[in-house]
């Protein structure tokens, strides 16, 4: 099948021209591309050129930001740990031995080729995680000594005897030789003696065990702690016990009630501390004249 094309020649005059369907149909397909394309190029005029997307930079060996935050903040906590540690050491008395502190300074050897790292997904591989951990097993440790040492220390001293057994009374008589209130001769006096009404209530000095409470003729009712390290108190003169023997007291505990019994003038407390079993002054011991 063909088609007759009447066209224009060169020299004006009108001509006939046969055209094939396989020309035709080329012709055609080239006309289509060419307004397709067209369309492309006034579509694109139009739009304006795309957008271009940043392109993330990575880093293979870059680690990732959350967990530097987690290994920055746990830096902070140990730093202020070892810092509470070495106060509180400094206050309390309490150092670590030559020999640890070396084998904490101590490094085991390492070595080998000097190689690129490696990226590890999701984990700061960069940082020593193995450091931090020895670093934090140690404050542990340090702390721990240090709160067994406090604990002990504070036992310690609950069990000194250093707490006014009557809270504001008057001291009447000092520890020493005085002039006996019956003969009027020269004698020593074994403690220091309060005045105080009858009934008011007489404490512990420190903590202990009640080794004594009865009756002695020349101290009456009377209570005796012992507090450890050879140190024992007396309560003497009291017109009721509170405690009995073998019984635990905390310090502050109350333990009798004040009164006048065995060879004694009037209402008073008579307060002696024996180291040894050898009578000593008392106010070595008491923090604050009562």
């Amino acid at each position: 099948m063909s088609f007759v094309m009447i066209a224009a020649g060169r020299n004006g005059r009108p001509g006939v021209r046969t055209l094939s369907l396989g020309q035709v149909a080329a012709g055609g397909a080239v006309a289509a591309g060419a307004l397709m394309l067209a369309g492309i190029a006034v579509g694109y005029w139009l739009a304006g050129p795309p957008a271009t997307q940043p392109v993330a930079e990575t880093n293979p060996i870059d680690p990732n930001p959350a967990a530097l935050a987690q290994f920055g903040s746990i830096s902070g906590r140990l730093f202020r740990l070892e810092s509470q540690a070495v106060q509180l050491s400094k206050r309390i008395g309490v150092l670590l031995k030559d020999d640890d502190a070396a084998k904490a300074a101590k490094k085991p050897g390492s070595g080998g080729p000097m190689l690129p790292p490696r990226a590890a997904a999701g984990t700061a591989d960069m940082i020593d995680v193995a450091l931090l951990e020895a670093q934090l097993a140690s404050v542990e440790q340090q702390m721990a000594r240090l709160s067994d040492a406090t604990a002990h220390r504070s036992l310690n001293f609950m069990r000194v005897p250093s707490r006014a057994p009557i809270a504001g009374a008057e001291l009447g008589s000092s520890f020493g030789n005085r002039r006996d209130p019956f003969t009027g001769r020269r004698a020593f006096h074994a403690g220091l003696d309060f005045a105080a009404d009858s009934g008011t209530t007489i404490r512990a000095a420190g903590g202990g065990e009640v080794v004594f409470a009865g009756y002695r003729p020349d101290y009456g009712r009377s209570v005796d702690i012992e507090h450890g390290n050879g140190l024992t108190t007396r309560y003497a003169h009291a017109s009721r016990l509170l405690v009995k023997r073998g019984a635990i007291v905390a310090p502050g505990e109350p333990i009798a009630m004040v009164g006048s019994t065995g060879r004694s003038t009037g209402p008073h407390l008579h307060f002696e501390v024996l180291r040894r079993g050898e009578a000593v002054d008392p106010m070595q011991y008491l923090v604050a004249h009562p």
